[in-house]
Parts: C-alpha cells; sequence; structure tokens
C-alpha cells in the first residue's frame, strides 16, 4: 500500500506545509505528532499528490479540529450558561462519570473541574437534593446509531421517566444528516421530557443539501477512478434501491456543493476525496477482519461510500473519518492512531 517516495525531496517541498498541518492538530492525545510521523503517512500516496493533501487536510483540520483549549473554552461557556443553570448548579444532574464510556469520561472530568473552578462544587455534588433537570453529555452526534444506544442506556438507568422533566444534551459537534432520525428517538425514548441539544459546531451534511452545501468528505462523479475503487463502488451500487440511488447518488454530482468553507478549491477537493477512496477501498479489501459497516471513508451503517466526518478532537479520532487517517493493519500507517473505545 506504499507510493514511491524520496525523503530529501519530501522535505524540501513540504517542510512549510507540514508545519501548518502540525500547528492545527499539535494537541492529539495518541501521538507524538512530528515531521517524520507524517512524512510516513505520507509516502503511502504518489509523491506528487503530497503538496495537494496537506495543504488540504491543513485547511480541513484548521476549521473541524477541536484541540483541548477550545474545548475547555467551549466547557467553561456551558458552565456560565443560565439557561441550562436556571436556578443553581447544585440542582442539575450531571449522568453518572462510572457508567461514561470512552470519551465521555475523559470531557467529564474536564465538566468537574470547570465546575470545581466556577462554583467550588464537585459534579457529584450537583442534583444531591431536588433535581431541576438533568444533563447528559457526548463527544459528537454522528449518524446517530451509538449516541442513541448511549441515551438509552442512561434512560434505562431511571425507573420513572417522568421524573425526567427536562434534559441538557450537550455535546461539541453535531452532524446533520441524521438529526431527524436522531431527533425522533430521543422523543420516543423520552416522552414526557423538554430536550434540549445544545451543540457548538454543526458540520451540514445532509445528502438531499448536497447541491448547496456538503461538509464531509463525499467522492464526485465526473473523474476517472481505479479498477479496484469502480469494482467497490459497483458492489455498493448493487445493494442500493434504484429510489435509493436516483434520489441520493452514490458520488457526489460534479459541480456541487456551490459552496465549500473546508477545501481550497473544487478541483483540490476532488483530487484528495479520490485519492482518499482509492486507497480507503484497498483498506477496506484487505482487512484481516472485514466488517461490513466499515466503508473506505468511515463507518457507515448506510449503503454509502463511509460517513466522510471532517470531525476529530484532541481526544481521538472517530472511525466515522476516511480510514486512510487512523485504520493500522496490513500494512497502514495511520496519521491519527485511535485509541479504542
Amino acid at each position: 500500500m506504499r507510493g514511491h517516495y524520496r525523503r530529501g525531496v519530501l522535505m524540501r517541498d513540504t517542510g512549510d506545509l507540514i508545519s501548518s498541518f502540525l500547528a492545527a492538530v499539535s494537541d492529539y492525545g495518541n501521538i507524538n505528532f512530528s515531521d517524520g510521523h507524517v512524512e510516513r503517512w505520507l509516502e503511502q500516496f504518489p509523491a506528487e499528490h503530497h503538496k495537494v493533501i496537506l495543504k488540504e487536510l491543513a485547511n480541513v483540520l484548521g476549521r473541524s479540529y477541536l484541540s483541548r483549549m477550545e474545548m475547555k473554552r467551549m466547557i467553561g461557556e456551558i458552565t456560565a450558561d443560565a439557561n441550562i443553570f436556571p436556578d443553581s448548579v447544585e440542582s442539575v444532574k450531571f449522568m453518572d462519570p462510572r457508567k461514561a464510556e470512552g470519551n465521555q469520561k475523559m470531557i467529564l472530568q474536564m465538566f468537574d473541574e470547570a465546575l470545581s473552578e466556577a462554583y467550588g462544587i464537585s459534579m457529584a455534588k450537583c442534583g444531591e437534593g431536588e433535581t431541576a433537570s438533568y444533563i447528559y453529555i457526548d463527544e459528537a452526534i454522528w449518524s446517530g446509531e451509538r449516541f442513541v444506544d448511549g441515551l438509552r442506556r442512561w434512560v434505562a438507568t431511571f425507573d420513572d421517566l417522568q421524573s425526567i422533566g427536562r434534559l441538557d444534551i450537550i455535546v461539541f459537534a453535531v452532524h446533520t444528516r441524521d438529526l431527524d432520525y436522531i431527533t425522533a428517538q430521543m422523543e420516543r425514548l423520552l416522552p414526557h421530557t423538554r430536550i434540549y441539544l445544545r451543540h457548538f459546531v454543526e458540520f451540514s451534511n445532509r445528502l438531499d443539501d448536497a447541491k448547496k452545501i456538503f461538509e464531509g468528505y463525499w467522492p464526485s462523479s465526473g473523474i476517472g477512478y481505479n479498477e479496484e475503487t469502480t469494482d467497490y463502488i459497483s458492489r455498493i451500487v448493487k445493494m442500493r434501491s434504484n429510489v435509493r440511488d436516483e434520489g441520493v447518488p452514490i458520488l457526489r454530482k460534479s459541480g456541487y456543493p456551490k459552496s465549500d468553507a473546508y477545501f481550497t478549491g473544487a478541483m483540490n477537493r476532488k483530487l484528495v476525496e479520490k485519492l482518499f477512496l482509492e486507497k480507503g477501498v484497498e483498506i477496506a479489501n484487505h482487512m484481516m477482519k472485514p466488517e461490513v459497516y466499515m466503508k473506505p471513508l468511515g463507518y457507515d451503517a448506510s449503503r454509502t461510500l463511509g460517513f466522510g466526518s471532517y470531525y476529530i478532537s484532541h481526544l481521538n479520532i472517530s472511525d466515522h473519518c476516511p480510514l486512510v487517517l487512523w485504520w493500522e493493519e496490513g500494512g497502514w500507517y495511520p496519521l491519527f492512531p485511535r485509541k479504542q473505545a
């Protein structure tokens, strides 16, 4: 899975771009980022495309990467929000950190520190008396499947659902593609509860809005792909209904979306998505333990080429992001090694 590479040439041609990229993601927690680490990852792509890949990744992650400092600022903003704490912090009960999973535990610890600094109270002391409302915290909402499962487990810890009069759900990032489904599931799980979903970053990736905007990796039609990728696309298409394929094509229509705040230009976007897809197909086809929902552009239970999320935080990278960024089996070297939940 490796391309041809000459170290001296790469260093001379891409040094400034690597520095720009490292500046955007320097506090990612699962690797000590260095020029050598980035170069090793780049080796796996054709040398003539290294500059474009670095330039576009620096641009995308400059807008979508969430650093620890920025996350801490957001948490401080939440703890000072009178809409969430209308009476007193003591009357709001947080989800139990002992039942949290993955990044939730680290985020709750950051909330605990923020509450101590702002109010001199620990999270455990909140809600000990009469509880006016509850707070459920997660890092982000992607396709919603795991988010809804986590919320369902939390709801199951209550004997009387009517006791949950108000629930503030706090996440840092939301992807809009499946938000209607997620909202319906929240209302079904908590029919007697006033639910408020609060977030800071929104990625507009609704497939039916792609003509105007699509904030996620979704390869374009109208360009050629290698034979292995063409075969993979054909297999996915065969699993889709004709109605689905006509309404939501497997490949993004050339010329869409009309606006793009993440890539520097349409041609560079097409190239990077093409490279990520082709290498992702190669990875997916050579998995030691193939997973049906693990697609070239990331985990997705829908019949797509992958979810294609831009979002990465200092805590971890989601498997909803393209495989080329985090996969580490079969000889592939990851740019963002992933901490397993």
